[in-house]
This record gives structure tokens, C-alpha cells and sequence, in this order.
């Protein structure tokens, strides 16, 4: 009965904050496992610690892909001009996305 209620706007808030939180959670995945992996690299061959952190540097940058993303769709949510507990008939779904 709760998601029956819920507004459209209430689902594309939740959508852009899960969409933030698994780029978040997947870059901080991707800098764990390669961070170890460099921790162990470095210790048998130190010459090439410096060269690995551009890895690093991809799985920072999917975190701030992800942020970059989710500041771009809260700004194309649209507030309701008027509070409906349904949708009227007239209802613009082309111009909710767009």
C-alpha cells in the first residue's frame, strides 16, 4: 500500500539516490580491491608503485560520474504545480522525463 501511495516524484528521488549510492558503493569496491592489490605489488616490485594508481584514479572518477549524474537528474525533476494523490488524466508523462 506504501508504493501504491508514494508520488512519482518520491520515485525518481529514491532512483537518483540509489543511482548515487551504487556508484559510490562500486567505486569504493573498485579502490578496495585494487588498493590491496597494489599494496601487494608494491611490496614484491616497489619501482612501480607510482605507475598503478591510475587505477585508482578510474574508480575515483566512477564516484564522481556517479555524483555528477545524480545533480543532473534532481535537476530535471519537475516540482508539481498542484499536489494530487493520483495522476490526472491529462497528465504530460513526455514532459515528466523531458
Amino acid at each position: 500500500e506504501v508504493l501504491s501511495h508514494m508520488s512519482p516524484y518520491g520515485y525518481s528521488n529514491f532512483g537518483i539516490a540509489f543511482g548515487l549510492g551504487f556508484s559510490v558503493v562500486g567505486a569504493a569496491w573498485g579502490i578496495w580491491l585494487t588498493g590491496s592489490s597494489l599494496v601487494g605489488a608494491a611490496v614484491k616490485a616497489p619501482r612501480i608503485r607510482s605507475k598503478n594508481l591510475i587505477s585508482v584514479i578510474f574508480c575515483e572518477a566512477t564516484a564522481i560520474y556517479g555524483v555528477i549524474m545524480a545533480i543532473i537528474l534532481a535537476n530535471k525533476v519537475k516540482k508539481p504545480e498542484t499536489a494530487y494523490s493520483q495522476l490526472p488524466d491529462a497528465w504530460d508523462f513526455p514532459g515528466y522525463y523531458y
